[in-house]
C-alpha cells in the first residue's frame, strides 16, 4: 500500500506553515520511549509464564507486539527527517522504510483478524479444541507471508532522487490504493466486527461461570480496543490519500508525488493551476497531514496499556517482577566503596581542653 513516508517526507520538505520540526520530533521520541518500554514489559510478562505463553492467543498477541516494535523502529527516521526537513539517509533506507511501513501494518491488522477468529472458536459452541502449536505457527507464517507479498510490489516504485518519494502516476497510484484499502483495512475490520458481534451475542445468551464470563469479556474488550486503535489511527491517512488522488486541485497544491512527476502529469490529468486560495488549501492540508502522521506514529503504543488494563493476572505478574527488575537495575550501578579504616585504630584522639 502507499506508505506514510510519502505523506511525511513530501510535507516536511515543502514550505510548511506548521512547525513539523518541533511537534513531530517530540511525538516521535515520546512514542518510541513509551512504546518500546511497554512492549518489552508485555513480552517479559508473557514469556515468564510458561502456561500463558503457550496459549494461541498469547502467540498472536506476541506477533502483534512484534509488528508494533518493527513500526516503532522506523520512528528515528521520522525524527531525523522532521528535524532537518530533508531526507539524509540514502536510497536503501528509503526503500526499507517504505517496505517496513506496509509490512508492519499488514501484520498488525491480520493478527487482530486471526485473534478474532480464535476468540470466536474459544467462546462459541460447540466446544472445539484449541489450535495446536503447529497450527498456530502456520497461522503466523501465513500472516507474514501475505504481508510481505502485499508490501513487495511497492518497493519497485519507490524512487530515490535526493528525497524519498513513491514515483507512480495517478492511475497506478489509485490501482494500488484501492486494493490496499480493501485488503489492509476494510476486509479485516469487517471480519473482526463480525466475530466480535457473534462473541458478544453468545455471551449474552449463554451464561457460564462468573470467572469465565469475566475473562471472555475482558479478552473481547482487548480485541475491540486494539481494533479501534488501528482503525482510528489509519483512517485519516487513507482519507488524505483518496482526497489526493481524486481531487486534482488538492493534488496540485500538496501532492505526495514529486514536482517532476506532477508536472509531467499536468497535461494528461488536466490539473487546474493554483489560484489565490493556495495558502488556505495548503494550511488545511498541513493540519490534516500532521494529524494523520501523529496518529500513525502513536498507533504502536496503545496495545501494551490496553493489555495491562484489561488483564489482572498480567498486572499481578508485572508487580511480582518489579522487585527483581529493581535488583537487576541496582546490580548495574557501580558498587559504593566504603571509606578506608583509620591507619592507627589503637590511638585515640586527645581530649580537647
Amino acid at each position: 500500500m502507499p506508505a506514510i513516508v510519502n505523506l511525511l517526507f513530501n510535507t516536511v520538505s515543502t514550505n510548511t506553515t506548521i512547525s513539523f520540526s518541533l511537534v513531530l520530533p517530540l511525538v516521535s521520541v515520546l512514542s518510541l520511549l513509551v512504546g518500546v518500554g511497554g512492549h518489552l514489559l508485555m513480552w517479559l510478562v508473557l514469556m515468564r509464564n510458561p502456561r500463558r505463553r503457550s496459549k494461541p492467543s498469547s502467540v498472536l498477541l506476541l506477533n502483534l507486539s512484534l509488528a508494533d516494535m518493527g513500526a516503532l523502529l522506523t520512528l528515528p527516521c521520522v525524527l531525523l527527517s522532521a528535524s532537518s526537513q530533508d531526507w539524509q539517509l540514502g536510497g536503501g533506507i528509503c526503500v526499507l522504510l517504505g517496505f517496513m511501513t506496509s509490512l508492519t501494518a499488514g501484520v498488525d491488522i491480520f493478527s487482530l483478524a486471526a485473534l478474532s477468529v480464535l476468540r470466536y472458536r474459544i467462546v462459541a459452541p460447540p466446544a472445539r479444541p484449541p489450535p495446536s502449536p503447529t497450527q498456530v505457527a502456520g497461522i503466523v507464517a501465513v500472516i507474514w507471508l501475505v504481508s510481505v507479498t502485499m508490501a513487495l510490489p511497492k518497493v519497485t516504485y519507490i524512487q530515490f532522487d535526493s528525497g524519498c518519494t513513491w514515483s507512480v502516476g495517478r492511475g497506478q497510484w489509485l490501482g494500488f490504493l484501492v486494493p490496499a484499502f480493501l485488503v489492509y483495512y476494510v476486509a479485516p475490520l469487517l471480519c473482526i466486527a463480525l466475530n466480535c458481534g457473534l462473541i458478544i451475542t453468545h455471551l449474552h445468551r449463554c451464561r457460564g461461570t462468573l470467572a469465565a464470563d469475566r475473562r471472555n469479556k475482558k479478552a473481547t474488550a482487548l480485541l475491540i480496543g486494539s481494533t479501534l486503535v488501528f482503525a482510528i489511527s489509519w483512517l485519516p491517512y487513507y482519507a488524505l490519500e483518496f482526497v489526493n488522488v481524486m481531487s486534482p486541485y488538492v493534488s496540485f497544491v500538496a501532492s505526495p508525488i514529486s514536482q517532476q512527476t506532477s508536472s509531467s502529469l499536468n497535461s494528461s490529468a488536466s490539473l487546474s493551476p493554483p489560484t489565490e486560495g493556495d495558502t488556505e488549501v495548503s494550511l488545511l492540508w498541513e493540519v490534516a497531514s500532521l494529524s494523520a502522521i501523529l496518529l500513525v506514529c502513536l498507533a504502536p503504543c496503545w496495545n501494551p496499556p490496553l493489555y495491562f488494563l484489561l488483564s489482572r493476572p498480567a498486572v499481578r505478574q508485572l508487580r511480582a517482577l518489579l522487585p527483581s527488575l529493581r535488583k537487576c537495575l541496582g546490580s548495574l550501578r557501580p558498587p559504593i566503596t566504603p571509606a578506608p579504616p583509620p591507619r592507627f585504630p589503637h590511638l585515640r584522639p586527645l581530649p580537647t581542653l
